[in-house]
């Protein structure tokens, strides 16, 4: 019933011009479409960029979400479960993630992410003998484990064209309890299942200041017991501009805009899909990108949801909060 995500990624510091990248666009490629996290019916999803790391290049990226909810009382709470039968609500939800990646040649780049999550205030209410009684539970723990790659097929002047994937192994706390049962496996900070990703990603100069970014990408759950998180498609597209000509030139500073869509597809549990789960948003958001110096940049990216066209009933995201520390040697 409650669907929870987090996008998290690359960050290039130290690329010349290239620079441009929206912030939210490089702090992807990573769990940025995991469906457990901050993002309750789909989290902001930024765009991941078509450029790779130089070879032998590392990256250590730190970065933190936060995710505010509609707020609604217990009462609300056992008042939507009689009408649903069941009703979930989160107040907020934070996920701390460090990646690390490497560029292994001139188009092909690997990394690993692990985060740590965090949701306040999460109220399940279920119906029994006509009434409804709400629990109440901070759910925390370790996240999943995502191994990514990607690589470029195209660079040049018709703009950098990459394809990009990854694995979600199984390894973060997925036994949160709630009274006296588990908390469903997409509210907790693990599935407890392996997921499969696969997008495309391009990045072009629409000038020397200013870059264009877009994407798209497909998430595969696998199930967990009798236990099934839905599939997710992630679009994006996203315009940045640097500020001051010399790219050379520290303090650095480019400012972006971007749009992203995320649908999410129903929950399952024993083969029965939950009509109270998944649908599709759109966000928007803005944000700036401080390169410090040429080995470290501050990004910091805020995001609306303009439209939540969620199934059934679901509470809605109010509004998001990134920010990211990189470091690239």
């Amino acid at each position: 019933m409650m669907k929870t995500g987090c996008d998290i990624g690359y960050i290039r510091p130290n690329m010349p011009t290239r620079i441009l990248i929206p912030i939210a666009v490089l702090s992807l490629a990573g769990t940025a479409f995991a469906n457990h996290g901050p993002g309750t019916s789909g989290g902001s999803s930024s765009v991941v960029s078509g450029e790779t790391l130089k070879p032998g290049t590392w990256e250590f990226a730190l970065r933190f979400d936060a995710t505010e909810f509609e707020h609604v009382t217990h009462a609300e709470v056992e008042e939507r479960a009689l009408a649903a039968g069941e009703f979930d609500a989160l107040r907020r939800a934070f996920l701390t993630t460090l990646s690390v990646s490497y560029g292994v040649t001139e188009d092909f780049q690997a990394g690993v992410e692990l985060g740590y999550y965090y949701g306040q205030d999460f109220v399940s209410a279920h119906v029994h003998g006509g009434e409804a009684e709400a629990d109440e539970v901070d759910i925390e723990g370790l996240a999943d484990l995502w191994l990514n790659a990607k690589y470029r097929f195209v660079k040049g002047k018709p703009g950098n064209l990459a394809v990009f994937g990854g694995i979600k192994l199984p390894v973060g706390e997925d036994e949160v309890m709630l009274d006296d049962h588990r908390v469903e496996a997409s509210s907790q900070p693990g599935s407890g299942a392996l997921d499969l990703r696969l997008g495309l990603a391009y990045s072009r100069f629409l000038s020397s200041r200013v870059t264009l970014d877009a994407s798209v990408a497909y998430t595969h759950r696998t199930p967990s017991g009798d236990f099934k998180v839905g599939d997710r498609f992630d679009a994006g597209v996203g315009v940045a501009y640097r500020l001051i000509e010399d790219v050379n030139k520290f303090p650095n500073i480019s400012i972006f805009g971007e749009a992203t869509l995320v649908w999410l597809g129903e929950d399952a549990h024993e083969g029965e899909e939950n009509e109270n789960s998944g649908g599709t948003t759109v966000y928007l958001g803005v944000g700036a990108r401080v390169r410090i110096c040429r080995t470290v940049a501050l990004t910091v990216s805020p995001c609306i949801p303009v439209m939540q066209d969620l199934n059934g009933d679901q509470i809605e995201t109010r509004f998001k909060v990134a920010v990211g520390l990189s470091f690239t040697f």
